[in-house]
């Protein structure tokens, strides 16, 4: 019985550990109603305008070469063939947006033993809790090829890292841009 127990609660530890290492995306579209998007074979990437951006991140050569990469694989794998005379046409835009997450209360329980057991302290904190954070917002483009008529948006955000590895931030890319694809065509 005790062993089924301890199998238990370390099953349920690790399922808590692994909820939290999960991220959260958030993903949106729009799209035009109007659209027959079964009709939709091939693409191609539009031209890209040059924008440079305030933030040093977002001019990063290596991120901007994984997005596209990576939304190339991830159309392939949907079905969707790269032409010169496409169907459609995509491309994506990145920022990175620092937010703020406040709660205006916030408790929290301390106890500690010092050595020999001869110290010890009981804290209690209600201090509010203020927390900076950054957050990777992509959104995928999709136009008509003939008109450029914008056809399609999705967009996915997520918490990112201040100072991510090269895997990490692969990762980051590959989550963000199967969530968002995830919705394309529009059913």
């Amino acid at each position: 019985m005790k062993v089924q127990f301890l199998q238990m609660a370390a099953l349920l530890l690790l399922l808590c550990v692994a909820a939290a290492g999960c991220s959260r995306i958030q993903v949106s579209q729009d799209y035009d109603t109007k659209m027959h998007f079964p009709k939709l074979h091939t693409y191609a990437w539009k031209p890209p305008v040059e924008k440079k951006h305030d933030d040093i991140r977002e001019n990063n050569p290596l991120l901007h070469k994984r997005f596209h990469e990576n939304i190339d694989s991830v159309l392939m794998e949907k079905g969707y063939t790269r032409k010169n005379k496409p169907d459609f046409l995509v491309d994506y835009e990145y920022s990175i947006k620092t937010k703020i997450y406040s709660e205006p209360y916030s408790t929290g329980i301390g106890f500690g033993i010092g050595p020999h057991y001869r110290y010890s302290g009981f804290g209690i904190s209600t201090a509010p809790q203020i927390r900076q954070y950054d957050v990777g917002i992509l959104a995928i483009n999709v136009y008509d090829a003939e008109s450029e008529i914008f056809l399609w948006r999705g967009m996915g955000s997520e918490e990112i890292s201040s100072h991510p590895t090269p895997q990490q931030t692969s990762e980051m890319v590959r989550r963000l841009v199967e969530a968002i694809l995830f919705q394309f065509p529009p059913q």
